[in-house]
């Protein structure tokens, strides 16, 4: 027999959920065979799976040692783990932006991924986990970043670092509730506002998209608002700062709707035109640039409702930073009043 006792971390899921976590290797049929006969109970009594664990709840596993070893988790993810450096640990740590018992919220650096991928580059993830792997070791839950943003942009990640953490960020991302705002340099002058709209298709043997006017199959509608702050001379070249209103959220789809409303990110070497292409080339701009500067929560009911109406910022990064410093027209934005 095994005695499991839900910590703060895991509360808010349901049994089934942590069971299926807590024990990978058994079959969902057993688990409910053994929920059916007892053998798996909830605060000393029968239970169905579909109860809400909360904080103190102990559930005791009437499997055998060897069975219930058999059904954890192997114990490979240290071998496994990507190795974080202590250098990288400590810029993780010093990109912070906000932190308390749910969630965390970063401010990362172009280059680096947010989620693992096929190659053995660390992502913020990784770092995630490792910064949190004391106060979170031994829970069924693993802290993760929510949202994704492209490797080479920088800006905010939202990290859940609990059920209820997760289970909120991944809501108020999915119902769109969360309101995201980015940093762009682009090619060209832009005079006036845009509103850019169109439906979004991606190509995935190209991993690479495409905006239509009018909706084609498998694609999907997308919105993007765009305000010039400011006009950037550096020798001749002409780009503009833009105040970016994400107002749906899908891959690619800034530096898209920029590409066909002719204002390519400066740096995009995937979504640029030839003369943006020769800009990048000609100013340095090794990735594209473009920032999640800024993040404003919804009204959040429940235990998380401390975070209504928050808003968080995140400082502009050095390399675009440096091409602010040509501006020869500026309104009182937001990112001065950041800075």
């Amino acid at each position: 027999m095994k005695e499991y006792i839900i910590e703060a971390p895991d509360e808010g899921q349901t049994l089934q959920k942590y069971l299926e976590k807590a024990l990978p290797g058994a079959k969902g049929a057993v688990l409910f065979k053994a929920l059916r006969k007892k053998n798996i109970v909830l605060n000393g009594k029968k239970c169905g799976g579909k109860e809400i664990l909360k904080a103190a709840d102990s559930i005791k596993v009437f499997f055998s040692d060897e069975v219930i070893e058999k059904f954890e988790p192997r114990k490979k993810q240290a071998e496994t783990q990507r190795k974080v450096k202590k250098e990288e640990l400590k810029s993780f740590k010093r990109d912070i932006v906000y932190e308390d018992d749910n969630i965390l919220i970063i401010n990362k650096d172009a280059g680096l991924l947010s989620q693992s991928d096929d190659s053995p580059d660390i992502s913020a993830n990784d770092l995630l986990l490792k910064y949190l792997e004391d106060s979170v070791r031994g829970y069924a839950v693993k802290p993760s970043v929510c949202n994704r943003l492209d490797r080479n942009t920088s800006g905010l990640l939202l990290c859940g670092r609990t059920q209820k953490g997760l289970k909120c960020l991944s809501q108020i991302l999915k119902d769109r509730s969360l309101k995201k705002y980015y940093y762009a340099i682009v090619d060209g002058e832009v005079r006036k506002p845009l509103k850019l709209k169109g439906y979004l298709k991606k190509d995935r043997s190209e991993n690479r998209v495409r905006i239509f006017d009018t909706e084609e199959p498998d694609s999907d509608p997308v919105e993007t608002e765009a305000e010039p702050e400011g006009k950037i001379n550096i020798g001749g070249r002409i780009l503009t700062l833009l105040y970016v209103h994400l107002i749906t959220g899908k891959p690619h789809q800034i530096r898209a709707h920029m590409l066909k409303a002719g204002f390519p990110v400066l740096g995009d070497r995937k979504y640029c035109t030839e003369e943006s292409l020769k800009a990048s080339e000609e100013l340095k701009a090794d990735r594209q640039m473009l920032h999640a500067f800024k993040v404003e929560f919804p009204e959040i009911k429940g235990e998380l409702s401390y975070l209504s109406h928050k808003v968080f910022e995140a400082g502009i990064k050095d390399d675009m930073n440096y091409f602010l410093k040509f501006r020869v027209t500026a309104k009182n934005s937001h990112l001065q009043n950041r800075r």
